[in-house]
């Protein structure tokens, strides 16, 4: 079997595994959009890439003609998609549609609902995709792939074990130990370690020198907006939680005294974070508020089974303008949003949905509500002219820092200064793998031979495995061929 990856090395995220058999077949593991290497040659939304070929001028995808992508020479059987973050699934879209895509239904639901909000996606609609389940194999020419469940911040996130021609693979995606459902992470560990790996591909996300990128980029970005506004930025204060019970006990110790406005800002997919701030919410006597790509995102997931999310709540309704004044809905709008939005209104009469003048209403009781939104920047911008309410706002995304995040915490900084936050909270336990963790999981698999991945800083991946498995580390270069 061979193995050539295409993405994920010496950056967090991109994954692209292509696995191929000596009858030149082949299986995709994920298809993740690099946004690091975006970022070097396209702007948004000044300059986005327009056409297939762009991705392909820049290296964005595995070499093809294009243009839809499909691998030339190789009859590819299928791709596995390993979780429903976009680092692992965002170039679906430039897929052919003679590859079948499976993931879990979980992931199906959350790209669906992606999809449902975005134009920019429409590509997803040429694409058969089927759901596995754990427990499932996946039989595809010489190929059998196992995918078995770990816990991650999203739900519906898959390992794999992949055979052919007598030798065997495993594939982490994207896991955790110390979450909530950490039992699953085992059973993967479990799985690989009774199958005799040959080769495993690890995330590696937290393998990073001590001088933490954020937390000095940060420090550039206020220093940034002094020199700007001659003024203060807010003062960032961190706490770094050792699971999710933690998360939701510092947030109740920060804010339990707080008369203000209570801003939170998460990923709209993490499930856990939002049952966390939920609970903060009822315990502060606070009530719900969520933002309409947040609220949408918990109804299809409630909808497929996902237990504990909020089922009573007002939603701040993205503005929308018509010749200088705010409408309800916009020609262009979703269609499966506005039926969302209608049915909240239905349930929840007319004062569910915040929105036009409601917004100024809304002020007036602020310290009444806790809102919850995956993009903080975009609600302080809807606050209507003339108010400026006290606000207390945590942070608490899990993904992993980027320079897209970069750029919008200082479009976000500048916002908060605005509205005179003089202090703000960085509230947070990792969606991955601590490095420490690393050596208990390759003790457990044991396999032959390791390639880090998901990781700016793999050169740094030999200071946290078992000492015997140091000779045992793979740093190929993109798209290097490794026969295993």
């Amino acid at each position: 079997m061979e193995v050539r990856i295409y993405g994920g090395i010496e950056e967090i995220g991109g994954n692209k595994i292509i696995l191929s058999s000596p009858n030149r077949r082949s299986i995709i593991l994920d298809f993740g959009k690099s946004f690091s290497r975006e970022e070097a040659f396209f702007q948004y939304p000044f300059m986005p890439p327009s056409f297939p070929e762009d991705y392909f001028k820049a290296g964005l995808l595995p070499p093809a003609k294009g243009p839809n992508w499909k691998m030339e020479g190789y009859d590819t059987l299928g791709l596995m998609v390993s979780h429903a973050h976009l680092d692992h699934w965002g170039y679906l879209p430039m897929l052919h549609s003679e590859i079948e895509v499976f993931l879990g239904e979980a992931a199906l639901r959350i790209i669906e609902s992606y999809r449902a909000m975005r134009r920019d996606l429409s590509g997803l609609d040429r694409l058969k995709m089927s759901p596995f389940k754990t427990g499932d194999v996946l039989n595809l020419g010489e190929f059998s792939v196992t995918p078995i469940h770990v816990d991650h911040s999203i739900p519906g996130a898959y390992g794999f074990i992949v055979e052919c021609c007598g030798r065997k693979l495993a594939y982490t995606g994207d896991l955790r130990m110390h979450g909530p459902k950490a039992s699953m992470t085992m059973d993967f560990i479990d799985a690989a370690a009774s199958e005799g790996i040959d080769l495993l591909i690890m995330e590696a996300t937290k393998v990073a020198p001590e001088n933490d990128p954020e937390s000095s980029l940060v420090k550039v970005l206020e220093n940034r907006i002094w020199y700007k506004w001659r003024r203060s930025p807010p003062k960032r204060v961190s706490f770094e939680a050792s699971d999710e019970k933690e998360v939701g006990e510092k947030m109740i110790e920060i804010l339990e005294r707080s008369n203000s406005l209570i801003l939170v800002e998460l990923a709209s997919t993490d499930v856990d974070r939002i049952r966390t701030v939920y609970e903060v919410a009822r315990k502060l006597d606070r009530k719900l508020v969520m933002d309409e790509r947040t609220a949408f995102m918990v109804d299809k997931l409630s909808e497929l089974g996902v237990r504990d999310l909020p089922r009573k709540y007002f939603v701040w309704k993205r503005r929308k303008g018509k010749q200088g004044r705010e409408v309800k809905f916009s020609s262009n709008e979703s269609k499966v949003l506005k039926e969302f939005l209608g049915k909240v209104e239905d349930e929840g009469g007319e004062e569910s949905l915040i929105w036009g003048g409601r917004r100024a209403e809304f002020f007036r009781n602020a310290d009444s509500y806790l809102v919850v939104t995956n993009n903080a920047t975009r609600f302080l911008y809807e606050i209507p002219l003339g108010i400026k309410p006290e606000i207390d706002f945590v942070m608490s995304r899990s993904e992993p820092f980027s320079e897209e995040s970069a750029l919008s915490l200082d479009r976000l900084l500048n916002w908060l200064l605005l509205y005179d936050v003089r202090r703000y909270y960085r509230v947070h336990v990792s969606g991955h793998l601590s490095p420490y963790q690393i050596k208990e999981v390759l003790d457990a698999i044991d396999p032959d031979k390791v390639v880090p991945i998901h990781t700016e800083h793999r050169d740094l991946f030999d200071l946290f495995v078992p000492r015997r498995m140091v000779d045992s580390i793979l740093l190929p270069r993109v798209g290097e061929p490794l026969v295993i």
